[in-house]
């Protein structure tokens, strides 16, 4: 086995030890728990679809079942998007929750206007 410095009095120690026998100083490393950072890609989806879906509730011209359809499932993609994002932890969990709230109030409204 080799010999080591010690981190802190720089004396000569084995590697192995846990302590300086000199100083007393620890010699493991304490690694910085990292988590894993991910991309707010998600989070970001999320939000512009229920931005998208809100926006789409000013317009007030007849929709097609067709309409509803496609802006539901819209909607129903925002949620989803933003729900993994929650859960993921990742970066952007702010702009995942609005996403969230966004897309189930516009999946609640189509739904109450694909009932009528």
């Amino acid at each position: 086995m080799a010999m080591v410095f010690c981190r802190a009095c720089a004396k000569e120690i084995h590697e192995t030890a846990p302590t300086c026998p000199q100083c007393g100083a620890s010699q493991h490393v304490a690694i910085a728990a990292t988590s894993d950072v991910g991309s707010p890609w998600l989070a970001i989806l999320s939000l512009i679809l229920g931005i998208l879906c809100v926006l789409s509730l000013f317009d007030d011209s007849e929709w097609g079942r067709d309409t509803l359809i496609g802006l539901g499932a819209f909607s129903v993609t925002g949620l989803i998007c933003g729900i993994i994002s929650i859960n993921q932890k990742t970066t952007g969990n702010n702009l995942a929750i609005t996403g969230v709230v966004l897309s189930a109030i516009a999946t609640l409204i189509f739904v109450g206007l694909s009932l009528d």
